[in-house]
């Protein structure tokens, strides 16, 4: 057989609508009405033990052969199998095309109108079970007398042994199907009508589909729902990249409960604020040193803040600056004029405060542990003494 041609594979396992589609392309693409004749033979045989129609498809192609191709001898062989693609005027018209009269129709194909007989019954036996999946497994002899097997799947169990062998002997008058120039199926050995039950199985195509149907579900579900939806992203992003920065903290903290959160609207720290002389911004009732500290810098450096108009005003921390905030929008906004002045201010201080706390919050909910620093040895001490 040529390299285009089609194999035992397809014409017995693929589905119906590829085959349909391969069976086209072969024909078109060879124009070879003999093999094609065989062919559809075959799916004959497989359309008749299968509770599937191969066929429905491929009647036009048929139609298409007999009525416009040159005869030949594969075309009036198999000709009977073909009766039910025409009505009773073109019948008539494609026997005189083949076979001049109806006699000679009647004597050349007498093998191929008993076997089309049986391709066309019914089955009659009650036997099928629910849950059984029924396949057909026959063992046929080749040309060179070795045994092959043919299993043709989703069977009807409902024929009894004298059809189902005949149907199966069909593929006996084929010449079309070789092993390396050795034709098959020349004599029918034996068939078996198993009914299985699919226990388990495993298609990855659909393990595709259903991932990705799956991350379709999850981006919908995070479009309808933002707010926990970004909770938990932030919350998994935590724990996969390990500690992170203030900011990214400090929003994990404030996402932690949010029956607390949820109507609350994060407002930035300068916003509806008045404005306050810098001297007021950076006095704080907490530390007596770190005031007096202050005063001075800032009576130090108060002629050349007055120069440096340009620079943005810092505005007060509504509230009690011990208290520990944990809105993100807040802690990100606070201005930073420390280079501004000489030592840390009280704002300064409790901000590197709360970053540390922030730190060890989001260390511990990824789990780890604080190290315990050593305590080094001194080295004037001789423990020996």
């Amino acid at each position: 057989m040529g390299g285009s041609d089609l194999g035992q594979r397809q014409i017995f396992l693929m589905k119906k609508e590829n085959l349909a589609k391969r069976v086209q392309n072969f024909y078109e693409t060879n124009k070879n009405s003999e093999h094609l004749i065989q062919y559809m033979v075959a799916i004959l045989v497989r359309n008749a033990l299968s509770q599937g129609t191969f066929t429905e498809q491929l009647k036009d192609l048929i139609r298409e052969v007999y009525l416009t191709t040159e005869p030949n001898d594969t075309m009036r062989q198999y000709s009977p199998f073909f009766k039910t693609c025409f009505n009773g005027g073109e019948w008539k018209t494609i026997i005189k095309r083949l076979f001049k009269k109806e006699s000679n129709y009647y004597a050349a194909t007498e093998e191929a109108r008993f076997y089309n007989n049986y391709l066309e019954k019914q089955g009659t036996l009650d036997n099928r079970r629910e849950g059984l999946v029924y396949h057909v497994e026959s063992i046929f002899e080749d040309a060179s007398g070795k045994k092959h097997k043919l299993t043709l799947r989703d069977t009807d169990p409902t024929k009894d042994e004298e059809l189902t062998a005949n149907i199966l002997r069909t593929l006996t008058t084929l010449t079309i199907f070789e092993n390396t120039g050795v034709r098959k199926f020349v004599e029918l050995i034996s068939y078996k009508t198993p009914g299985v039950v699919i226990a388990t199985a495993y298609n990855c195509r659909k393990e595709e589909k259903a991932a990705a149907q799956a991350s379709l579900d999850e981006k919908d579900s995070i479009e309808a729902s933002p707010k926990v939806s970004q909770r938990k992203i932030i919350e998994k992003q935590a724990v996969q990249n390990g500690p992170a920065k203030s900011g990214a903290g400090q929003t994990l903290l404030a996402e932690r409960d949010p029956d607390k959160k949820q109507n609350a609207e994060i407002t930035p720290v300068n916003e509806g604020l008045p404005e306050t002389p810098l001297t007021e911004c950076v006095a704080s009732p907490t530390s007596q040193d770190t005031k007096r500290t202050r005063n001075k810098s800032t009576s130090s450096s108060k002629d050349d803040l007055s120069d440096n108009s340009n620079l943005p005003k810092p505005q007060s921390i509504k509230g009690d600056s011990k208290k520990k905030s944990t809105n993100a929008a807040t802690l990100i906004q606070k201005p930073d004029t420390a280079y501004k002045r000489i030592g840390k201010t009280a704002e300064q201080i409790a901000k590197g405060r709360e970053d540390k706390r922030i730190k060890r919050e989001v260390d511990r909910l990824n789990g780890k542990k604080k190290k315990k620093k050593k305590r080094s040895s001194c080295p004037f001490w001789d423990k020996s003494s």
